[in-house]
């Protein structure tokens, strides 16, 4: 679903709407009206709104509710995998330089602490804090590797306990970076001249079926990609979020959904147990739809396993024992720009 910006803002009213229909009153109206509206944008959208076996007291309407509840998670996830093309008037690394200066002004507030018992300054300190910080760190190893101020926003980081006016003057530094406009369009020019993309890395997101993942980093590796996989890299006291951030500066992933665990919904018998895939592996590739955008990530199904949702535009391939599936996975990669030459199928 292509979202513009009269989309978007319809989307986040309609999901207020939903959030606060707090009576069975008009639920069904409603339910009945964002139905029409977005069957018209994505012919799938009512797929998994189940709303039979309903009833209702004499004078009363039927409980809608439940069905508007999934209805604002829908719109709230279509958002999500959408949000790389929504931010399209502004270099998305300068908004979240933006969003430090907002983020270390609210921090100002509300960790400030007053000179007092014998110390003579005043200074900001506290978790909020460190993690922005830790944060800028991040960008500015990433991001602001030919700025003129990496080296002094490097060293505020280390020096961000030592210094009473770190916080201040991290958002002074902030402030050049987002305002140095001759920085963002020299990188706006490499990105348009780079055209294809340099970097070669391919994600791979697995579970325990350790011959499909070697199977995959294998097909990869043969265009002369770079398979990343997660528990391959080194470990460094990383959580895993962690770890899939700093590896996640990837140009296309991977996401192997192979029939790991057993599940079934509460109210279903133990028969009724169906495979699925690891729970980790269902949040890291929502994880990267958001992060790279959901025409650069690709599933790959192993056998007969339940799936999330339906959610328009996210592509799952079978993972045949024919081997159909490498050859619509190259189409995929290479339809992003990724160089992968056919004939070395």
């Amino acid at each position: 679903m292509k979202i513009s910006k009269e989309i978007l803002g319809q989307i986040q009213k309609d999901i207020e709407a939903c959030e606060n229909q707090k009576s069975r009153q008009g639920s069904e109206a409603l339910y009945n009206a964002l139905i029409a509206r977005y069957i018209l944008l994505d012919s799938n959208f009512k797929n998994g709104l189940l709303n039979n076996g309903k009833s209702m007291a004499p004078g009363q309407e039927f409980d809608y509710r439940p069905e508007l509840k999934a209805i604002s998670e829908k719109l709230k996830m279509i958002l999500l995998i959408n949000q790389n093309e929504i931010i399209e008037s502004e270099n998305s690394q300068l908004l979240k330089i933006k969003e430090f200066i907002v983020q270390g002004e609210k921090i100002k507030k509300e960790e400030y602490h007053p000179a007092r018992g014998g110390f003579p300054f005043s200074y900001v300190s506290g978790p909020q804090y460190d993690q922005w910080m830790a944060e800028i760190n991040i960008v500015n190893e990433r991001v602001l590797t030919d700025h003129p101020l990496k080296e002094s926003i490097g060293l505020m980081c280390e020096k961000k306990d030592d210094d009473p006016r770190a916080c201040d003057k991290m958002i002074g530094y902030l402030r050049a970076v987002a305002n140095d406009d001759e920085f963002w369009d020299s990188i706006k020019v490499k990105t348009e001249e780079g055209g294809k993309m340099s970097n070669k890395k391919v994600f791979i997101v697995h579970g325990h079926d350790k011959m499909a993942k070697m199977e995959v980093a294998r097909f990869i590796e043969k265009f002369g990609l770079e398979a990343i996989i997660l528990h391959e890299q080194p470990n460094s006291g990383k959580t895993i979020i962690e770890k899939i951030e700093a590896n996640s500066d990837v140009q296309y992933a991977v996401v192997l959904y192979t029939p790991c665990d057993m599940g079934r919904a509460k109210e279903e018998g133990v028969d009724e147990e169906k495979e699925r895939a690891r729970q980790n592996v269902v949040f890291e590739h929502g994880y990267l739809i958001g992060k790279l955008g959901r025409d650069k990530v690709s599933a790959l199904v192993k056998g007969d396993i339940e799936k999330p949702g339906d959610i328009s535009g996210v592509v799952y391939i079978s993972m045949d024992d024919a081997g159909a599936w490498k050859t619509e996975l190259a189409r995929e990669m290479k339809s992003t720009g990724l160089e992968v030459d056919m004939n070395k199928l």
